[in-house]
Parts: structure tokens; sequence; C-alpha cells
């Protein structure tokens, strides 16, 4: 008698705390995020890339929330931040768009250099010393770089800016250009590709890596001021414990 007194009581107890579980994870709000897509920082088809993995981070310390990835363009990106109603976040928004949302703390990296073969014993120290060398840099990178860049880049004949960053790295590494200009985690991300695994037999070790400007940093985007000061608060915890950076040195 007592053990079927007991056993009903454990069962009562066991849907009991079925069915609080189950209303605590019915009680998440989802959050849906947009995102670009292009390697390394997002990626679509493996649902994953650096800048990915440190909103997945961040949101883990906000256990009320759950994430919805939506990916679209740049340009549909800032669309659906301003006026659309697909998301409720926007990553990787620079401080002087036209955005009509509130931004985070600084969060995304960007780390701009200029890359080239041990062989060519270039010595890269300031944007100076780029005068009259042949240079592959991504699309933009002369508006972007400052007024001293943009003046060596209109005066140097072997200068050229290309839309797709792999193609940088292909004429670098091809020996069709001197110089490659982008950011650091592209770079290693092209080497990546069986092109230079495979048949060249690349190594990131066959590189100078030439710091020349300081790093540029991009923000997430909220509807929602609340959420964003809580996200800011999660953004100084995690920096200050070393986690962001983390992520950031496992993709180097």
């Amino acid at each position: 008698m007592v053990c079927t007194i007991m056993i009903k009581i454990l069962s009562r107890l066991l849907l009991v705390s079925l069915l609080f579980s189950s209303n605590l994870i019915m009680a998440k709000q989802e959050i849906k995020i947009g995102v670009g897509n292009f390697p390394p920082f997002f990626v679509e088809e493996e649902q994953q890339g650096l800048f990915i993995e440190i909103t997945e981070e961040i949101f883990k310390q906000l256990p009320d929330y759950s994430v919805k990835f939506i990916y679209m363009s740049n340009h549909r990106l800032l669309h659906e931040i301003n006026s659309g109603k697909r998301i409720d976040v926007a990553c990787n928004i620079f401080s002087d768009s036209k955005v009509d949302a509130f931004l985070s703390s600084p969060i995304f990296r960007f780390t701009d250099v200029a890359v080239s073969k041990n062989s060519a014993k270039l010595d890269l120290n300031k944007v100076e010393d780029l005068k009259g060398v042949s240079i592959a840099a991504y699309q933009g990178a002369k508006e972007l770089l400052g007024a001293d860049f943009k003046e060596m880049a209109l005066a140097n004949p072997q200068y050229s800016e290309h839309s797709q960053p792999k193609d940088t790295t292909y004429m670098m590494v091809a020996g069709q250009k001197d110089v490659r200009i982008g950011d650091i985690h592209i770079f290693l991300h092209d080497l990546t590709s069986k092109r230079y695994k495979n048949e060249a037999q690349i190594d990131v070790n066959d590189f100078t890596i030439h710091r020349l400007w300081p790093d540029v940093y991009s923000h997430m985007a909220f509807k929602d001021e609340a959420l964003r000061n809580s996200v800011d608060e999660v953004i100084e915890e995690l920096t200050a414990n070393g986690r962001i950076e983390a992520i950031y040195l496992k993709y180097q």
C-alpha cells in the first residue's frame, strides 16, 4: 500500500517537473538575427562562422532567448533592421551606416593587413612603403584605409581592386601581384581551400603578415533598446574573461 502511494506521488512529481520544464522552454523568446553570407565570418551552408560563434556565445548568457539566424545580403540587412519585419537584430553593422536602431558595443573585428610571400623579402612597415609595389586589394579599400593609402593607390599603376577577396589571395600566391591587402581572417580562410592545400602545398608560414592599420570594429543593431543593453553587459563580461578573444584566436 505504502509503495503504491509513493509511486503515485513520484509519478505526479515527475509530471509536474516535465510540465514545468516544458513551460520554461516554451517561454523562451525567439530572436531573429539577420546576418550576411561571406566566409569565414558567416557561412550559410554550414550554419557557422566566426561572427556566428561570437553571437551564439553572447546569447548563451541570455537563456530567456532562443536565436534564429536569417542570412541575407548586406543591403537587405540594413533595410530589414530599419523598416522590415523579418529580423529583430542585425549583425555586422558599422557605426557610420544609416541605421535606425540601437548599436551594441563594438564586437565584430576586422583586421586589414598586407600579405606578401616570404620569398619576396618585402620590408613593409608603413603605407608609404607600398609605393611602387604591385598590389591586389579588396573593392573599396582605397576609400577605407586612410588618406595616405588612397594617395598611394591613385599614384600606383600596379594597384588594383577586386570584388572577390579570394581573387586577391590567388593573384598574390600565383605571383601576379607582390602584395595582397585585406582582412587576415579571410586570407587564412582562403588558404584552406583545396587549390592551395592539395595542389600547391601552400602553408601560412610561407607568407609575411604586415600590420599597417589598426583594427576596425562593427556592431550588432537592435530594434529593442533593453535587449541591446543586456547584450552590452554580456559583451563586457565576455571581453573581460577572455572568451571573445579565444574565439578570434581559434580562427587564426
